[in-house]
Order: structure tokens, then C-alpha cells, then sequence
């Protein structure tokens, strides 16, 4: 009888949390309509690196291999050739991934040959926008630790998506959107283990997060940072230390599959596991080098080429300044990124649990580590499509924290500030989100670019490269 009386409480009680599902079906409201094959279908202005992929899916699924020269079409830079086969310079996990759906596709008569539109419209839904709506259900999820209300939760949730940019590379195939969703999800992990009642039976869950962030580093080599810096975190939490021993160990054990998957992709191709892009003995297939440095108009304001350490000192302070506030900078586009930074500086009080400082830490120790890889070592810069490209992979994590500063009571004139920068973030992520990937990039100050091609397309002039031309 008290099986039935629990059985019949169970189908009676709520089931469907309104509040948690507000924001995910928001940036599913948001992104189905704006995805670049429903809107740019025209294969003229699909991005190299976008056309890798598709390529690379293509040829996993019709010829089981990762060499693309036998796709429908080619992407112009971005690949290299070896042993007579073309690839392309992107890690395969991403690939091999969006390869099972499409083979599923393919079993019902959907294919790159019969309707590729559709096909990228799906595998784009699959790739990038379910994450980033997986993201914002997560992001609600991880607001219990700051002990935030139902609608204020939600709230966070859609701010951190919306305004870290996010939402503006949910719309095409990349490997930043769900390389920042399964970054979101390690860290969710780690914090509902570290505030479980009972801990030994949710431990377990260490290793989904090792899975998640393995994952996202196989994904997007950025991450990888994150991956041994969310892995410290288990040290702070208030166990024995052959618990925390242990859940070093469970988080190992759920990475090592990501990692044995990419190293038995990329070994036969490179001979180690490092991604093509790091190996520059490689053959390429173009004249045009695929990484794109520090615009020149960038450093207009920067200091005159020089010898010595002061020189190289002032143009490494000059490309980090750029990183923030030039025409790809971080607080040029999305400037309530810093609330996540107070919010960070709000964690460190004594009241925070150790594994929360950590896990605050980890995020702007990695966050400072690869804005200096990018400005300093590979002088890449954040890139050249829409806003700070390389770094949106770390900006949700970012902004996460600012729920810690919501959390606190402020001034009414603080709070209009808060405001207005969210509103001028979230407008500027939607403007990218109507052609974050243009084919040749951007060359000036994104958000303006981006709404000059909104209001004044311009006609497209590159052709396609098609296999076999």
C-alpha cells in the first residue's frame, strides 16, 4: 500500500520545471531561425572551417575515412596533404561525433548529395545549437550553489549565454559552442558532487566530468587548460585524502576515453597526438596560411617595432590590450564579462567552500593562460570572425560567477550599470548571430561590420571549390 501511495505521489507531483526550461527553449527560439543554412544556404558563404567539417562528416560516413578529397566540396585553406590524401587541420572528435547522425540521416535517404542544406541545418542544430541550449539549462542548474531564486536563476542562465556571446556561435557548425557546453557541464559536475549529502554515492559523477572536459579538450585544444585546472578543484573539497585521491582517480579514468578516441584518430595521420595544427612540416594544400594574425589595423596604436626586452614587452602589452578592447576584444563586445570577474572576487570571502574558490580560481587562471598563448606565444589573436572568437570558450565559465556578485546587495545606480552593459552585450551577441562565420572574416570592428551586412549584404564574389575542379 505505501508503494502505491508513492507510486501515485509520484505521478501527481510536478515533473516539468517551468523556470529551468525558460532559457533553454529561449535560445532555441533564438537560434533555430537564424541557422547559417536556413539563412546563408548559399555554399559561396559557408566558412572554410565550417566546410572542412561538413567535408570531413561526408567522407566518415560515405568513404570511413577522414581524408577529404572525394567530398562534394573543399574547403580553400585549412588543409594539408599526406600521403596523397587531402585533411583537414581540425581534430577529428568533433567529426566523428556528427558523423553517427549523419549516417542516421543517410539510412533514411537524407544525404550531402540529395539535400545538403538540410543536412548541414541538422547536423548545425545537433553541433552547436543543442548545446548552447543544453549550456543555459546547466548554468541554471549550477545558480543552486549561489543560492539564488527560481527566476533569478533563470535569469543568470540567459544572461551568461546571451551576453558572453555564446548564443552568436549557435548558429553555425564549430567546435566553440559545444566545446564551451561540455566545459560548463565538468564544472556542473564537480559542484553537485561537492555539495551532494553523500558524497560516496555521487562520486561517480567525477568521472562524467573528466569525460566532459577530456571531451571538450579533444574538441577545441583550448580547453585543455581547463581540463587540469577544473581537476585541482577536487582537491578542495572537505574529504579524506584517499577520497580526494580517489576522485582524482575517477576523473582520469572518465577522460581517458576521449583521449584514447583522438589519439587513434590523429596518430595515424601525424604520428602523435597533437593536432595537425601544431605540426608545420605538414604539406599544405594552399599558399594562404589558415591562422590568422593580430590585424595589422589593430596595431596602428601599438608601440614601433623595436629590439629588446622593452620593445617586445610593449607590443605583448599592446596585442593583450587588443585582446580586451580592440575590434575583437573581449570588453569591446561583451563588457558585462567583468560582472563574472567581480563575481569571481566576491567567491574568494572565508564563507565560500574550497572547491568553489577553486573552481573560480581554475576559471580566470585558464582564462588568463590562453589570452596569452593566443596574444603572446602563437600571436593568432582571438581570431577573425565575430568578436572574440578563440576566447567564447571560456567567457560562459566566466560569467557564471557573476551570480556570486547578484547574489550581494548593491546601489541602484550599480545595478543600472549592470544593466545597461547586459543589454549592450546581449544586443551585440544577437547582431553576431546573424552571420557569425562570414566566409573572409571580419576586418574591422565586428558588431559595426556585422550590422552593415545586415542592413547591406554584399554580393559574393569567392566561388566555391568543388572536389575535383
Amino acid at each position: 500500500m505505501d508503494v502505491l501511495n508513492q507510486f501515485r505521489r509520484y505521478l501527481t507531483q510536478p515533473h516539468v520545471r517551468p523556470w529551468a526550461l525558460s532559457s533553454p527553449i529561449l535560445v532555441l527560439l533564438i537560434c533555430l531561425p537564424l541557422l547559417r543554412p536556413l539563412r546563408h544556404p548559399d555554399p559561396r558563404l559557408i566558412s572554410d572551417d565550417e566546410q572542412a567539417r561538413l567535408a570531413t562528416v561526408q567522407s566518415l560516413v560515405e568513404h570511413r575515412s577522414l581524408a577529404i578529397e572525394q567530398s562534394a566540396a573543399l574547403p580553400i585553406r585549412g588543409t594539408f596533404r599526406k600521403n596523397g590524401h587531402v585533411f583537414t587541420d581540425q581534430p577529428p572528435v568533433l567529426s566523428v561525433l556528427l558523423a553517427a547522425p549523419y549516417w542516421i540521416m543517410q539510412r533514411f535517404g537524407l544525404s550531402f548529395h540529395t539535400n545538403p542544406s538540410l543536412v548541414a541545418y541538422l547536423l548545425t542544430m545537433l553541433g552547436a545549437t543543442i548545446p548552447v541550449a543544453a549550456a543555459a539549462g546547466m548554468i541554471y542548474r549550477m545558480g543552486r550553489m549561489f543560492e539564488l531564486r527560481r527566476p533569478r536563476r533563470a535569469m543568470l542562465a540567459a544572461g551568461v549565454v546571451l551576453g558572453s556571446g555564446l548564443i552568436s556561435y549557435g548558429v553555425v557548425l564549430n567546435a566553440l559552442a559545444p566545446a564551451a557546453a561540455l566545459l560548463l557541464a565538468s564544472a556542473g559536475c564537480i559542484v553537485y558532487v561537492a555539495i551532494a549529502k553523500h558524497p560516496r554515492v555521487t562520486s561517480g559523477w567525477l568521472a562524467i566530468s573528466g569525460m566532459c572536459a577530456a571531451l571538450a579538450a579533444t574538441i577545441d585544444p583550448t580547453c585543455t587548460v581547463f581540463a587540469v585546472l577544473i581537476a585541482l578543484a577536487i582537491l578542495g573539497m572537505r574529504w579524506r585524502l584517499p577520497m580526494r585521491v580517489g576522485g582524482l582517480a575517477l576523473y582520469a579514468l572518465g577522460a581517458a576515453p576521449p583521449i584514447l578516441l583522438h589519439a587513434a584518430l590523429m596518430m595515424p595521420i601525424t604520428g602523435d597526438v597533437l593536432p595537425p595544427r601544431f605540426h608545420p612540416e605538414l604539406t599544405s594544400t594552399n599558399n594562404t596560411s589558415h591562422v590568422a594574425a593580430v590585424d595589422d589595423g589593430d596595431l596602428d596604436d601599438a608601440p614601433p617595432l623595436g629590439t629588446g626586452w622593452w620593445a617586445a614587452l610593449g607590443r605583448n602589452l599592446a596585442r593583450v590590450s587588443l585582446a580586451f578592447f580592440g575590434e575583437h576584444g573581449i570588453f569591446s563586445h561583451f563588457p558585462v564579462v567583468l560582472f563574472g570577474i567581480l563575481g569571481v572576487a566576491a567567491v574568494m570571502h572565508r564563507h565560500w567552500p574550497m572547491t568553489t574558490k577553486a573552481l573560480a580560481t581554475a576559471t580566470l587562471v585558464g582564462a588568463a593562460a590562453v589570452i596569452l598563448v593566443y596574444c603572446v606565444i602563437t600571436l593568432s589573436g582571438p581570431g577573425t570572425m565575430f568578436g572574440p572568437q578563440a576566447f567564447v570558450v571560456f567567457l560562459p565559465l566566466v560569467m557564471l560567477w557573476s551570480g556570486a556578485w547578484v547574489r550581494r546587495p548593491h546601489h541602484p545606480g550599480t545595478w543600472a550599470i549592470a544593466g545597461a552593459l547586459l543589454a549592450f552585450s546581449i544586443s551585440v551577441a544577437l547582431i553576431g548571430a546573424t552571420d557569425p562565420c562570414p566566409r573572409d572574416g571580419y576586418d574591422r570592428y565586428t558588431v559595426a561590420q556585422a550590422l552593415s551586412n545586415l542592413v547591406k549584404p554584399e554580393a559574393v564574389q569567392t566561388p566555391a571549390v568543388l572536389a575535383g575542379r
